[in-house]
C-alpha cells in the first residue's frame, strides 16, 4: 500500500487529466435544469467510480505508453464533451438520449444554421479552452515507475472488472457522457441498418388495402408538413400581429383545430411517428406494420414526395427509408430556395394526365433557424420598434425582440406558401382533393424564459404545442358526409397515418378508426411527447 500511495503522489498531473476529462461534466451537471437531484448523483458516482478504476489502472502503464493511451482517451472524448459542455452552456441542459441520437441524423446546413444562432464568442472560448488544457498536461506528463502485476494482482483485476461493468451495462454507461455516445451511434447504426432491410424486404409481401371512393373522379390528397411554427405567433390562433392575412380569408372553409401537439420536438423523430404505426411501447411496429407510402402504393395511388427538406436516396437517416417508398420523389433541398420552390413541382404533379388517386406529401423547411434565411426580402415586414405589438418580458433583450420579429416575418411567408398551395389545387380545378397542413413541432419564442428554439431537454407546452388544418374542395367535402370536424378534439400526430387513411377512405387490418382525428368513432387518448405526458408538461409551465 505504501508504494502505491508513493506513485499517486508523484502522478499528481495524470491523476488530474483523468479528473479533468472524465469529471468535469458531471461536476458542471448541476447547472442542467432538465436533471433531477438523484440523476446528478448517479452521474456524479458512476463517473467518480469509473475515475478511480482508470486512475488504478495507471499506475500499471507503462510510462512510455501512458502518453499514447492518454492521448487516444482525450481524442475519442473531446468532441462529445465539447458538445455536453456547449450544450450546457447555451442551453442550460445536459443531453438526454432522444437527442444524442438526435445528432446522428441531423443535416449539415441545419447543424450550420443551429451553431451560427446559438453561437457566441464566450461559448466559443470555453470549448477552445475545454480542448487546449488535456492536451497541455499530456505534454507536461513525466515518466514514473510502474506497480508490478504480480504484487498486486486483486488491484490490477478488480479495476478492469470495474471498467469492463461501466462499459458494458447500459444503465452505467449512459452515465459517461463519451461512453453514451459511442454505444448509441452503434446502437443507432444496428437499428436503421435492420429498418431499411426489413422494410425493403416487405414491399413484396402481401397486404390488402381497399378503398371506400369508388367515384369515377380520381382524389388528390396533398399533406404538408411545415417545420418549427409556433401556432401561437399565428393570428388564426389569436396573435396580434396578422400574420395570417391569407388564410385567415378562407373562413369557414379553412378548418383550424385548437389543440393538436405533436409526439416528439425533433424533426426525425416526428417524422418517424407520422409516417408510421410505430408506438412507444411498439417500437417493432415501424418494421412489422406498413407505412403511410406503402399503404397509398397499395391502395392503388400516385405517390409523390416533395421536399425542401434533405433526404437521400440511400437512406442516411432512419426515417429515409419511408420518404423513398414514394413512387415519384422531388429533392429540393440541394437548391438552398425559400419554401416556393415547392409550388412549381406541385403544379406539375397536378397537371400530369394521370387519372389515377394521388398522395402528395410536401415537406417544408418552414421556420426553422436561423429565421432570416426563411422568407424572402418583400416579406420583411415586422418591426418591433414601429407597431409596439411584441410583448417585451423582463427576461428579454433587443436582440431578441429582433430575433420575433424575423420569426414573425417567417410566419407570414408560411402563410402565403399554404395559401399558395391550396390556390394551386384550385387553379387546377381538382374536385375531389383535400390538403392537410401541420407543423412538425412548434417552436419556443422567449414564451418562459430567455430562450428560442426546441430542445427535448427543455421541452414546453410551445414546443408541442402546433398548428393543425385542413381545407377539402366542395366537392369532396359533399361526398364524404361521414367525416367529423371537432376543432376542439385533444389530438397527437402520433395518430397521423390513421387520420389521412380516414380522409382517404382506406381499410386495412390494422386501422383503427378511433385514433383518426375525423372519426365518429375517435376516442381521446394520452398524448406523450417523447417520454413525457403532455398533460405534465403543460402543467409544469402552468404553475
Amino acid at each position: 500500500m505504501k508504494e502505491v500511495l508513493n506513485i499517486l503522489k508523484q502522478k499528481k498531473l495524470q491523476f488530474f487529466f483523468l479528473f479533468y476529462i472524465l469529471l468535469l461534466v458531471p461536476i458542471l451537471c448541476p447547472l442542467a435544469q432538465n436533471l433531477n437531484f438523484f440523476d446528478k448523483i448517479a452521474i456524479f458516482a458512476v463517473c467518480g467510480l469509473l475515475f478511480a478504476a482508470i486512475s488504478v489502472l495507471s499506475l500499471f502503464i507503462d510510462s512510455k505508453a501512458e502518453k499514447t493511451i492518454y492521448a487516444i482517451l482525450l481524442a475519442i472524448s473531446i468532441i462529445p464533451g465539447s458538445i455536453y459542455l456547449a450544450y450546457l452552456l447555451f442551453a442550460g441542459v445536459l443531453l438526454e438520449q432522444n437527442s444524442v441520437t438526435s445528432l446522428f441524423e441531423t443535416n449539415p446546413e441545419e447543424s450550420r444554421e443551429f451553431v451560427a444562432h446559438y453561437l457566441s464568442l464566450w461559448v466559443i472560448t470555453g470549448v477552445l479552452v475545454y480542448a487546449a488544457i488535456p492536451i497541455i498536461m499530456i505534454c507536461l506528463m513525466k515518466p514514473f515507475e510502474r506497480l508490478s502485476k504480480r504484487k498486486h494482482t486483486l488491484l490490477f483485476i478488480s479495476s478492469i472488472v470495474v471498467i469492463l461493468a461501466v462499459i458494458s451495462i447500459n444503465q452505467l454507461s449512459r452515465s459517461v457522457y463519451f461512453i453514451n455516445i459511442y454505444k448509441t451511434f452503434i446502437t443507432y447504426k444496428i437499428r436503421t441498418t435492420n429498418e431499411i432491410k426489413t422494410i425493403r424486404e416487405r414491399q413484396t409481401e402481401t397486404y390488402e388495402v381497399t378503398s371506400i371512393n369508388h367515384d369515377t373522379i380520381p382524389q388528390t390528397i396533398v399533406v404538408v408538413i411545415g417545420e418549427s411554427l409556433n401556432k401561437h405567433h399565428m393570428s388564426l390562433y389569436g396573435y396580434g400581429r396578422e400574420t395570417n392575412p391569407l388564410l385567415s380569408a378562407y373562413g369557414d372553409s379553412l378548418i383550424v383545430y385548437n389543440d393538436v401537439v405533436s409526439p416528439q420536438v425533433h424533426t426525425i423523430s416526428v417524422m418517424r411517428s407520422v409516417l408510421s404505426m410505430i408506438e412507444p411501447k411498439h417500437a417493432d411496429y415501424f418494421t412489422k406494420k406498413p407505412s403511410l407510402y406503402e399503404l397509398f402504393n397499395r391502395a392503388g395511388y400516385n405517390t409523390y414526395l416533395i421536399s425542401n427538406q434533405e433526404f437521400s436516396e440511400e437512406c442516411r437517416s432512419s426515417y429515409d427509408i419511408l420518404l423513398t417508398l414514394a413512387k415519384k420523389k422531388y429533392n429540393l433541398a440541394p437548391y438552398r430556395q425559400h419554401d416556393d420552390i415547392v409550388l412549381p413541382v406541385l403544379d406539375s404533379v397536378l397537371n400530369s394526365g394521370s387519372n389515377k388517386n394521388k398522395l402528395i406529401l410536401i415537406h417544408l423547411i418552414g421556420n426553422h433557424m436561423a429565421y432570416e434565411f426563411r422568407y424572402p426580402k418583400e416579406f420583411i415586414v415586422f418591426n418591433n420598434k414601429k407597431d409596439s405589438l411584441i410583448t417585451q418580458k423582463p427576461y428579454m433583450e433587443i436582440n431578441d425582440v429582433k430575433t420575433v420579429d424575423k420569426y414573425d416575418n417567417s410566419v407570414l411567408y408560411n402563410d402565403y406558401l399554404i395559401h399558395s398551395i391550396i390556390r394551386s389545387l384550385e387553379n387546377h380545378h381538382v374536385e375531389n382533393t383535400a390538403m392537410i397542413y401541420f407543423s412538425d413541432h412548434a417552436e419556443e419564442l422567449y414564451d418562459y424564459r430567455r430562450f428560442a428554439g426546441h430542445a427535448y431537454e427543455k421541452v414546453s407546452p410551445a414546443m408541442c404545442e402546433i398548428p393543425f388544418m385542413i381545407w377539402m374542395s366542395p366537392s369532396y367535402r359533399q361526398q364524404r358526409k361521414d367525416l367529423v370536424f371537432d376543432i376542439n378534439r385533444p389530438y397527437s400526430t402520433a395518430d397521423f397515418i390513421y387520420s389521412i387513411s380516414d380522409i382517404a377512405g382506406l381499410k386495412y387490418k390494422d386501422y383503427d378508426d378511433s385514433r383518426s382525428l375525423f372519426s365518429k368513432n375517435f376516442v381521446e387518448r394520452e398524448r406523450l411527447v417523447g417520454s413525457k405526458k403532455y398533460e405534465e408538461i403543460r402543467r409544469k409551465f402552468e404553475e
